[in-house]
Formats: C-alpha cells, structure tokens, sequence
C-alpha cells in the first residue's frame, strides 16, 4: 500500500514536469512574440516621430479620433489618459514617458 502511494506522488511529479515544461515552452513563444511586437511599434513611432516633424497635426482631433474609435470597448473612457500622454510625446518627437 504505501508503495503504491509513492508511485502514485512519482507519477504525479513527472506530470507536474511535464506540465511546467510545456507552461515554460509556451511562455517562451509569447515573450518572442511581444518582443516582434515591441520591435514594430518602435519602428512605427520612429517613422511616425519623422513625419510629425514636417507635417503638422491636430493633437485635439488626434485625441477625439481615439476616445471616439475605443470609447465603447473601453466604458467611454477610450484610454484618453494614457491616450493622451502618448500623443502629446509623440508630437513632441519625444520618447514615450517610462510611466
């Protein structure tokens, strides 16, 4: 009885194993996969840093665009915080805020 019991923990062990394994294998992708991500969005601010440069815009309509294209799937806020802190730098040419 007691040998079947350990058994039992050993066979639960190596699942529990296998299972980490397969949680550390998928974690890994979606890291890799946010990393691609991370890389475009820079790239896109870059570019579009360059282009605020010679064109000019109209940060108001830039911040209404996005409470108005978010604001239903966002409870009406449409992320116009944190909304408006990105487009403020980015017409600024300005890194993006750490916060």
């Amino acid at each position: 009885m007691f040998f079947d019991e350990i058994k039992e923990v050993e066979k639960n062990v190596a699942d529990l194993k296998t299972d980490l394994v397969a949680i550390r294998e998928g974690v890994e992708g979606s890291f890799d996969q946010l990393d691609d991500i991370a890389a475009h969005i820079i790239a896109l601010e870059a570019i579009l840093v360059e282009v605020i440069k010679k064109t000019p815009i109209d940060a108001d309509a830039v911040k209404a665009w996005i409470v108005e294209a978010t604001g239903e799937n966002t409870g009406g806020d449409g992320g116009k915080t944190k909304s408006e802190i990105i487009v403020d730098s980015l017409l600024k040419g300005e890194t993006l805020p750490k916060n």
